[in-house]
């Protein structure tokens, strides 16, 4: 017998076989048990959490000869052959290409026949997304008053793309992402099933990669057993996938505290003589990044080993939470610009001097309140004996309109009007024609009190 992945060979056949969606495996166990039946389902979320393999299970709890029922027997021809996908009442539809009116107008005359051998007649739509708009409107009228023993199942990992009148029409389920502890759980239980022997640690990197998908993680470990057989640790792991250990993401937020560029450098250099994707490595250190800011805000996360995690809260106490925040988007904005440059090595180089003095960077707000808080320098203005005249010209503008005349004679201090401006006369009421020329003008006056 050829070879099953451990995706196929694992996939849930029950409810209680599915992880982590027990929102979803709850639910739809108690309106069966209550008979309440939905004619149209809508399960949406990423990839790999287990959507179709619920549309099957569904299917199999319908049609079940003990059917209705939460716990379908596997063991019937008709779970047999759900289980097979060659059931001739559950018809399972590629939504990517079945997209149009007439590939869903020839669904609408299948529905018109009796089922062959169960009580329902099931059609799961896999990626529904994909279809027309013309073949959403098509279906409108079917989902909203289709035949008795009719159940829809569509399944998405892009709802937003599905007609909110379509919607509407379904219960809709929404699938979460796996988290790492279960997706270690259930690898370490198929490990044991598989008598394989494998560290810990080794898992959480696998689990790590498949990012919520546990179809995912089982098709990593699959490429990790035709690499290390039947024993493999985590550097063997992290060498499939271009993994970058830790500890080099510890190194760069030691030497960042340390303020040694050469370090950073250093490392950046190793990291790319080794051959390992420039993005890979951004993305790590993100990632380290921002559990270094969790751990800052006492916020625990189960992405990290424990040795790791001790060493990373360590770390954090040297950070302030702006600077945290800072390094998480300056690094998302040099991944960008590495990915779409002519020369990424130069950025990512530019990007570890920058990060290795982030302690001398300073935000906004510290600027503007050190601007605010430094007084205006004042300018020195030195007039010489030849600027008199000028200076003449802009008093008498001053003193020569009526309603200044009141100031003319009390600048010129008992002078008759007129009389000629000496410079022993400015000196004699200085002071005075400062301070009574400023209440009118104090644009004149930032001219002429530096004179001299």
């Amino acid at each position: 017998m050829s070879y099953i992945v451990l995706a196929r060979k694992y996939r849930p056949q029950t409810f209680a076989e599915v992880y982590a969606q027990n929102h979803v495996t709850r639910t739809i166990q108690n309106a069966i048990d209550m008979k309440r039946i939905a004619h149209a389902y809508l399960f949406a979320g990423p990839r790999g959490v287990g959507k179709t393999s619920m549309a099957r299970i569904l299917s199999k709890s319908l049609n079940c000869v003990n059917g209705p029922t939460k716990t379908p027997c596997n063991e019937c021809e008709n779970c047999l052959e759900i289980t097979s996908g060659i059931s001739p009442d559950v018809i399972e539809i590629d939504g990517a290409s079945t997209t149009g009116v007439d590939n869903i107008r020839e669904l609408q005359k299948e529905l018109m026949y009796s089922t062959t051998k169960s009580k329902y007649r099931i059609y799961i739509i896999d990626e529904v997304h994909m279809l027309s708009k013309g073949a959403f409107n098509a279906l409108l009228k079917t989902l909203e008053e289709p035949p008795e023993n009719i159940v829809f199942i569509f399944a998405t990992t892009e709802p937003h793309k599905i007609l909110p009148t379509i919607i509407s029409r379904c219960q809709r389920y929404d699938f979460r992402r796996i988290p790492i502890e279960p997706i270690v759980a259930q690898l370490k239980d198929i490990c044991a099933k598989e008598n394989l022997t494998v560290n810990e640690d080794a898992l959480f990197v696998v689990a790590k990669k498949a990012d919520g998908s546990m179809r995912d993680a089982l098709s990593l470990m699959d490429q990790v057993l035709s690499f290390g057989g039947d024993n493999f640790t985590e550097e063997d792991v992290q060498s499939i996938f271009g993994i970058l250990h830790s500890d080099v993401y510890l190194t760069i937020l030691t030497a960042i505290v340390k303020k040694e560029t050469t370090e950073m450098l250093s490392v950046l250099h190793t990291v790319i003589e080794a051959g390992n994707d420039l993005l890979e490595f951004f993305n790590g250190l993100i990632d380290m990044v921002r559990n270094a800011m969790l751990l800052k805000l006492k916020v625990d996360t189960a992405e990290l080993p424990k040795v790791i995690k001790q060493e990373l809260t360590e770390l954090t106490s040297h950070f302030e939470e702006e600077e945290l925040l800072y390094m998480v988007s300056f690094l998302m904005k040099l991944k960008y610009d590495v990915r779409y440059s002519g020369n990424p090595v130069l950025l990512a180089e530019m990007g570890m001097i920058k990060l290795s003095r982030i302690a001398e960077l300073k935000s906004i707000d510290e600027l503007l309140e050190l601007i605010n808080s430094k007084p205006e320098p004042q300018q020195e203005i030195i007039y010489r004996d030849e600027d008199l005249p000028e200076i003449e010209s802009e008093i008498r503008e001053i003193v020569n309109t009526r309603e200044k005349s009141k100031l003319a004679e009390e600048v010129m201090d008992g002078h008759e009007y007129g009389k000629e401006l000496s410079r022993e006369v400015l000196e004699t009421h200085w002071d005075k024609l400062i301070k009574t020329v400023g209440r009118q003008n104090p644009m004149i006056k930032a001219h002429i009190a530096g004179a001299s």
